[in-house]
């Protein structure tokens, strides 16, 4: 049955952004990046916060690949980007942190292997934070990020601790979490997730591919500019659908005509979770919209 298969993938909710990053969501206990043949730098690790800042160009991205910490965004009036790591904890200090210049951008992630780790890269590929001898203790050595974007870059985050803001934004937005809520808004597209908690977005257009906003455990609020048109599937396992958009309401094996519900010779119609389907606008890219256990609420922004 369909209500099935969003079980089983629900713990891959933030896969939707693994072409533009990586597999963040496989546990929490692993978030890397794409590795380049480009420009990479490692940051001195020292009690100091982090600080980098340099031009990128309008449709590229800076992309924050944090484990351990909250990421803020806004928008800034200049044309660079700031970025600032603020160290927090006793062993802080020891956490790497590595700025890869790569054709897509610029990203910057946080590495807990302790400096001189047989294991150590000097890239986001080994971005690794289990269990392992020569690792820094997590539990008391947290990044929190601010990051100033200009119009038109495109920004990107991910974390596996940590809460992601990113309003006000002009230009297109990729974030996701496991565990911390998540608040987006922008002129452009946008793309949201969380394993652990609640999603809430505003975009102001769609892009040429599909967009996801999804949690595992939370709720997830999207309201949607007057502009916007998109093809609309929202599913929850346990919760309501609420939309001021006329929307087709029914339960999640509603569309399950192929499915095979006999049991012991038996048809039964089993009434599973809720969905709401239907075209906003003039419809066109499909917009998913999905939690386990939440409700969700799709609004017109005022």
């Amino acid at each position: 049955m369909r209500y099935v298969t969003m079980v089983a993938a629900s713990a891959a909710v933030v896969g939707f952004w693994a072409a533009a990053h990586t597999d963040i969501a496989q546990a929490a206990s692993a978030l890397r990046a794409p590795v380049s043949a480009s420009a990479i730098t490692t940051a001195t690790t020292s009690q100091e916060d982090f600080r980098w800042s340099g031009r990128i160009a309008r449709g590229k991205q800076i992309e924050i690949n944090g484990l351990f910490g909250d990421v803020r965004a806004e928008l800034t009036s200049g044309d660079e980007v700031e970025v600032v790591g603020h160290r927090r904890g006793s062993a802080a200090g020891g956490v790497r942190i590595v700025v890869d210049q790569n054709d897509e951008g610029v990203t910057i992630c946080t590495v807990y292997r302790a400096s001189g780790d047989a294991n150590e890269s000097r890239d986001c590929e080994n971005n690794r934070s289990g269990d392992r001898d020569g690792t820094v203790d997590h539990d008391d050595a947290r990044i929190d990020w601010v990051v100033r974007v200009p119009a038109g870059v495109k920004f990107s985050a991910g974390t596996v601790d940590g809460d992601i803001t990113a309003e006000g934004m002009r230009g297109p937005v990729a974030v996701a979490s496991v565990a911390g809520d998540v608040r987006v808004s922008t002129t452009g597209s946008a793309r949201a997730a969380t394993v652990s908690g609640n999603v809430v977005a505003s975009f102001g257009e769609m892009d040429d591919e599909e967009m996801e906003f999804a949690s595992v455990s939370g709720n997830v609020l999207l309201r949607l500019a007057s502009g916007v048109n998109a093809s609309v599937q929202a599913q929850t396992l346990s919760g309501e659908i609420e939309s001021d958009f006329e929307l087709r309401r029914g339960s999640m094996t509603d569309a399950d005509d192929d499915d095979d519900d006999r049991i012991a010779g038996m048809n039964l119609n089993i009434q599973i979770g809720r969905q709401a389907r239907g075209d906003i606008g003039r419809g066109g890219q499909e917009l998913n919209v999905t939690t386990v256990s939440g409700d969700i609420r799709l609004e017109r922004a005022r």
